[in-house]
């Protein structure tokens, strides 16, 4: 049963949709919603997990039905910074934290101010500094024909609005009124919009920032899931994110577009059960002065592998991060690539206990 509750954190009213109780062992899951979104848009995923897990979707300010007031701060630093705080109020112990679009950069930013804080990230299409397609669309909300479309965009018909929100899926997908009705509803709250975009005003400088934060890799094992027909944040900008990510794992969702909780909830659910399930001894995270999977990288090298040596820089490898699985349509196509960080910055092949090394560019999807 999925309850709505509310929480004043720092001064601001806070409303989240609950599903479950805190288990003893058993990590919680917080949502995060993307950035014209809201926690009810998660609903479909929420239903499609398993019975005993503990589930909370976040409103953020300015969304759902959390508060909009002119002084709340929109940027990607004090969202992060009330997310904390409101994990912090609910006493939850190593929370994982499942972020969406905007809401996976929120999540970025949290897990990179606060290492040690998060048991893990789950990343659905996250947005990130090493992409600049979104910049034409950013720029336009935030000319004065962009601020009068954003205003009037609540109030168009419905069928108009279904376009909008199809565009956003993959081929695959099906769209109904029902999936619109939160995205619809939450638009058409007084403060909605203006909130969106102070939000866009910043945008650029909070993405600038992240950035430089990211110099240093996020430790926080990360679950990337992405759909191949993706066409606001490219799945394949994920391969320079992932070159800040100290361990990933990565699902490519084919016929998936931007919105993978809502277009697969089930397939995407499961793929979150099974990380949720993995004990953190299995999980390996970059250690800057760590040589012992250097010392099993001659041995374990294919020939054929082509990179890994000195000298040559990680975004010119289709598998850059420390570790790499990647998922086909049938079991066969299953194969884990798994990348080791050394002392002079360069990457090398290893093996564990999740598969063995494929060769570089073989393009698998779930």
């Amino acid at each position: 049963m999925i309850e709505r509750r509310n929480l004043s954190v720092d001064g601001v009213q806070l409303s989240y949709l609950e599903r479950g109780t805190p288990s003893p062992g058993q990590p919680s899951l917080i949502l995060l919603h993307g950035l014209m979104g809201c926690a009810a848009t998660m609903v479909p995923m929420m239903k499609s997990f398993r019975d005993g897990l503990h589930i909370i979707a976040l409103d953020f300010p300015g969304s759902g039905r959390s508060e909009r007031r002119r002084d709340i701060v929109p940027t990607l630093a004090a969202t992060a910074r009330l997310t904390g705080h409101f994990l912090e109020a609910l006493n939850l112990d190593h929370p994982c934290l499942l972020g969406h679009s905007h809401g996976g950069a929120v999540a970025l930013q949290l897990a990179a101010t606060q290492p040690g804080f998060l048991r893990s990230l789950t990343l659905l299409a996250p947005a990130h500094p090493y992409f600049d397609e979104g910049d034409p669309i950013i720029r336009f909300y935030l000319s004065l024909p962009g601020r009068l479309f954003a205003y009037t965009l609540p109030w168009y018909p419905r069928w108009m609005q279904m376009i909008g929100l199809r565009r956003m899926a993959g081929p695959k997908s099906w769209d109904t009124p029902a999936k619109l009705k939160p995205y619809r509803e939450s638009l058409q709250t007084r403060g909605t919009i203006s909130h969106l975009l102070r939000l866009l005003a910043t945008w650029h400088q909070d993405m600038s920032a992240l950035r430089k934060l990211l110099r240093t890799p996020v430790t926080t094992p990360a679950l990337l899931i992405w759909g191949d027909s993706d066409r606001a944040v490219p799945p394949l900008s994920v391969h320079e994110l992932r070159a800040h990510l100290s361990y990933t794992e990565l699902h490519i969702l084919k016929g998936v577009g931007h919105r993978p909780a809502e277009e697969a909830p089930q397939k995407t659910a499961a793929l979150i059960e099974e990380w949720l399930d993995r004990p953190l001894s299995r999980i390996e995270t970059y250690k800057p002065n760590s040589s012992a999977s250097q010392d099993r990288i001659a041995a374990l090298r294919p020939s054929s592998f082509g990179f890994g040596e000195p000298g040559i820089p990680a975004k010119k490898w289709s598998a850059p991060s420390t570790h790499t699985t990647l998922f086909g349509s049938d079991a066969d196509a299953s194969v884990s690539s798994n990348t080791s960080r050394g002392a002079n910055g360069s990457w090398s092949p290893i093996t564990n206990s999740f598969g063995t090394v494929p060769h570089p560019g073989k393009k698998l999807y779930v």
